[in-house]
């Protein structure tokens, strides 16, 4: 038993597979480690538009929210144009004041504030935002009052004794309104960017391991152009596989697009076909420890894409980099095809730059890769 086993241990597959199991544990340490470090830090950059559309007490909120919120807050008074943002998750939250804010307070009635937030994001982005609209409701109903509320009544011609009954009570006239679009009644849904880029791209990876392996058999009989061809339609063939299996089971699971099942599986078809010819090109360079290189793609690619935490979070570095990485588009495209928002041209137009891009790298490793003058000569 002793023997064998030795013998096992020596075997080229058993140490290849050691030594990835090790690069897994050290890859995803260091990209994940150094990707969360201090995204609470960061909270500070997501965008909040204010649009006040009161013209009296409104404008003095509105700046105060300004100088109290610790965000990127902008002003605005077109409430479509900034619902409009937050659908194409361009800011995290809209704060609207109604324009009957000041009469409501005149009149001793409620007050509403309205806040709107995309359920179409990571999980986290809701929990900062709840609490933001706690804070921002308590600011008002506390605060604002000794910042000069009661100036500001005064300046209105407000007689005296209803200014300070007004100021009293502000307190308890201010309420909040939320209006969330995109709303998500079931968890897993916000899952499903996540597990499907994690399936994908991992799937990618091992399916081009293992291609790679198999041309091997044929290395001397088949010229460079031979076997690349031969590659690309062995991608073709698996995307659609992969795309058609992918976009089923979701649907199986109860997980659908308002968009149609037709839309989500040509977009899946989109990323796979991406994720396939990225995935090789670690191999034309730096040959079997292309597989390696992958897996740290396959690490960067989960965290800089935004499936566990909003991208607003991340450092400038990773933030950076997921400009130019498919997962970052997959990801927008399938959390607005099954939780909701705007229409995923962008994000078919970006996957569809980089696979070019991907596509003539590898034409050129292609031309660049050496090869026998036996195999020059060889026709099919």
């Amino acid at each position: 038993m002793k023997s064998l086993y030795l013998s096992i241990l020596k075997t080229p597959s058993v140490i290849i597979g050691l030594i990835t199991a090790v690069i897994f544990q050290v890859l995803f340490s260091v990209i994940w480690l150094t990707g969360y470090d201090h995204v609470t830090d960061r909270i500070d950059q997501f965008k909040i538009i204010v649009v006040n559309n009161d013209s009296k007490i409104g404008v003095q909120i509105a700046k105060n929210l300004d100088k109290s919120l610790k965000f990127k807050v902008t002003q605005s008074t077109v409430l479509k144009s900034a619902m409009e943002k937050l659908d194409d998750r361009e800011v995290q939250m809209v704060i609207n004041i109604p324009k009957d804010f000041t009469d409501k307070l005149q009149k001793n009635e409620m007050a509403k504030i309205v806040y709107s937030l995309n359920e179409s994001n990571p999980s986290m982005l809701k929990g900062v935002m709840q609490t933001v609209e706690n804070k921002v409701t308590a600011t008002l109903n506390k605060e604002l009052v000794k910042s000069g509320l009661q100036v500001t009544f005064e300046n209105m011609n407000v007689p005296l004794n209803q200014s300070n009954e007004l100021s009293k009570h502000l307190s308890e006239r201010v309420h909040p309104v939320v209006n969330n679009i995109n709303k998500v009644s079931n968890f897993s849904r916000l899952m499903v960017p996540m597990m499907l880029v994690m399936a994908s791209f991992t799937g990618s990876m091992l399916f081009i391991l293992e291609i790679n392996k198999a041309f091997k058999a044929y290395k001397n009989l088949y010229n460079r152009w031979q076997k690349f061809g031969s590659r690309v339609l062995l991608i073709i063939t698996a995307t659609i596989l992969i795309s058609t299996f992918g976009t089923i089971m979701v649907n199986l699971m109860g997980v659908h697009s308002d968009q149609g099942f037709l839309t989500m599986w040509l977009f899946q078809i989109m990323y796979v076909l991406t994720f396939l010819f990225l995935a090789q090109v670690p191999f034309f360079i730096v040959s079997d420890a292309g597989g390696w290189v992958n897996i740290a793609m396959l690490s960067i690619q989960l965290l800089s894409s935004g499936t566990t935490i909003p991208r607003e979070l991340l450092s400038s570095f990773y933030q950076t980099i997921s400009n130019f990485l498919p997962a970052t588009y997959a990801v927008e495209g399938i959390m607005k095809l099954v939780t909701g928002g705007s229409s995923i041209t962008y994000e078919i137009i970006m996957l569809c730059k980089i696979l070019m891009v991907i596509i003539v790298i590898t034409l050129i490793l292609v031309t660049l890769q050496r090869e026998n003058k036996k195999d020059k000569i060889l026709t099919v």
